[in-house]
């Protein structure tokens, strides 16, 4: 089987075979995808009103501005 060299940081320089590497990068690209779709849906939500709250208060206590609130 063709080697090819890896071009994952955790394995730079070292040699997979061409199937696995190619099986571990759409495995990786797959997770990726769901996660960021993962994090998108709960990103979206508005912020609970209890967190809303705590968050201005926390603004007060620290005497800075708050960042564009929703």
């Amino acid at each position: 089987m063709k080697m090819i060299p890896s071009n994952h940081a955790a394995s730079f320089g070292q040699t997979h075979p061409t199937a696995s590497s190619l099986a571990d990068a759409l495995l990786l690209a797959k997770l990726g995808h769901d996660l960021r779709a993962m994090y998108t849906d709960v990103t979206d939500e508005p912020v609970p009103q209890e967190l809303d709250a705590l968050i201005g208060r926390l603004h007060v206590v620290l005497g800075d501005e708050p960042e564009g609130r929703g």
